[in-house]
């Protein structure tokens, strides 16, 4: 009978990993080209709440953002307006991400569509738990409350209250960042994913015919 099947994405666990020690201070880490969909301003103003429940615990973190594109210049106006500007780093486009993401304690996905969540299953492989929007494949990769922690795609405050929880609790996120390497490694490493297509594309040969 003939069906779907579902075959991931991958990641090389060799090239997506870094032993660069960790930030000086707790620190989230966003890589995208910046258009709509990505939603970065929307992200350094749930950011900017974050950072107040934060302060008003006694702690301080800071937001770099990798990449560039469209909305760039509204996102360093939200940081100006929020008085962050001296906690958010826009760094441009960069190569080394592994350099990038194995320092930060989370990395921010705030799509509001991914068909997969490629740049989130890279940092899961540098050992760094996702901050992450509940859209499209990204459940499927990110294990909540295990290798990172997932919202609505429209609830900002919850997002907010989500990076204070790992922000906030910096060996907490550890773990969850120890977590999503090892989920990388265990389901969507490359040789592991490779096999499965070689295993499809096998019995798609040995088909002893077409579907109907």
């Amino acid at each position: 009978a003939c069906g779907i099947e579902v075959i991931p994405n991958f990641v090389d666990p060799g090239e997506f990993y870094s032993s660069a020690p960790a930030a000086q201070r707790p620190t989230a880490v966003h890589v995208s080209n910046f258009r709509r969909v990505k939603r970065v301003p929307w992200l350094v103003e749930a950011f900017a709440t974050a950072l107040e429940a934060l302060r008003r615990g006694g702690k301080d973190a800071d937001l770099v953002l990798v990449g560039d594109g469209p909305q760039h210049g509204e996102a360093r106006r939200i940081a100006r307006e929020r008085g962050i500007c001296d906690r958010v780093t826009f760094l441009g486009l960069r190569d080394a991400l592994p350099d990038l993401l194995s320092p930060a304690d989370v990395f921010c996905l705030a799509s509001t569509e991914e068909s997969f969540g490629l740049s989130a299953l890279e940092s899961m492989s540098c050992g760094t738990a996702v901050v992450g929007t509940r859209v499209g494949g990204v459940p499927e990769v990110i294990d909540d409350g295990v290798s990172g922690l997932l919202s609505e795609v429209d609830d900002q405050a919850g997002y907010a209250r989500n990076l204070v929880a790992l922000l906030g609790d910096r060996e907490r996120a550890r773990a969850m960042g120890q977590a999503a390497r090892e989920r990388a490694l265990g389901r969507f490493d490359r040789l592991t994913v490779v096999a499965e297509y070689e295993s499809l594309y096998r019995r798609l040969l040995e088909s002893t015919g077409p579907c109907p």
